[in-house]
């Protein structure tokens, strides 16, 4: 079977990783062996090699070739930066190689302006999506102070992607006024024409997004990262299940392949690909319901 592949969720590894100067919540890993331990444990699970440790601009820039070749070698059609060091980074990033980069704006939709940043981000650096990490906005994201944003995003039809659920590896958020995907429901009824997708299939809120998705056709979800958080659920879960879940809830048209790609020297994370198609194949996917999920679904969204 040939695949033709757009990773629709990647991170770039700047030193500033989100672009906001905030870490991602919940306890330093050096201030604690429990959490060391585990995540120790995902590398060994997954033969991850240590991060490179960037230490200046000079080690930015040589990732950027760095991920460009690593497109390149591994014949994928288009990556998407959903975070890139902030929306200046990202717009150099995205200059440098536009024919196999995406870039999606990512700042605070409470910010001053917020409105306004993402509008010239879609408009004027040419941006195809809006990137948010829901516990990590102190506003509720029903809130209507929020609206002029939506109605930015609406007015570009572009897709936004928000994290529900935990976040940060173990010892991260787990309690949040925006970590359940439900808070989305009224906002999606609002603004029709937004695609928005919820990463890492819920992030362990699977009731919730089926239901949110039950409701909305417009959310979609995206198949992104390890999905460690399976082994936290008090039922058991594998990826096959969630495929045929959400198979039979949104439809192949609204899975949408990712894998949360970042650092290097991991780069590419081919593991998640490699398991994912193995479980699309098991859970009963044709092979045109493959490449929907890997490649059309998102290529709609983006082009």
């Amino acid at each position: 079977m040939s695949i033709r592949v757009i990773d629709s969720h990647v991170h770039f590894p700047a030193i500033d990783f989100m672009g906001d100067g905030k870490s991602m919540g919940g306890i330093d890993v050096s201030d604690n062996k429990w959490v060391a331990k585990d995540r120790a444990k995902w590398r060994l699970a997954w033969r991850f090699p240590e991060p490179v440790s960037l230490k200046n601009k000079d080690d930015e820039n040589n990732l950027i070739e760095s991920w460009y070749e690593e497109v390149l070698n591994n014949d994928i059609e288009k990556i998407v930066f959903v975070t890139a060091g902030g929306n200046d980074m990202a717009f150099d990033i995205l200059n440098k190689h536009p024919d196999k980069f995406v870039m999606y704006a990512h700042h605070d939709p409470d910010k001053v302006n917020s409105a306004d940043e993402l509008e010239v981000c879609i408009r004027d650096r040419g941006f195809k999506g809006y990137k948010l990490l829901g516990p990590r906005i102190d506003t509720p994201l029903n809130d209507k102070s929020l609206y002029p944003v939506w109605e930015v995003a609406q007015s570009y039809k572009i897709p936004v992607l928000i994290h529900f659920g935990i976040l940060g590896g173990a010892g991260g958020i787990a309690n949040h006024v925006n970590i359940n995907p439900l808070i989305l429901h009224d906002v999606a009824r609002s603004f029709p024409d937004i695609s928005f997708i919820i990463p890492h299939f819920g992030c362990g809120y699977v009731f919730e997004t089926l239901q949110l998705g039950w409701a909305c056709p417009n959310v979609s979800i995206d198949t992104s990262g390890s999905n460690q958080w399976m082994r936290w659920m008090p039922y058991d879960l594998d990826l096959i299940k969630l495929f045929q879940k959400y198979y039979n809830t949104f439809g192949y048209e609204r899975i949408i392949f990712g894998t949360d790609s970042s650092w290097f020297p991991r780069g590419f994370t081919n593991a998640y690909l490699d398991e994912q198609i193995r479980a699309m194949v098991y859970s009963g996917f044709s092979e045109d319901e493959i490449d929907s999920v890997l490649y059309k679904n998102i290529f709609n969204l983006i082009s």
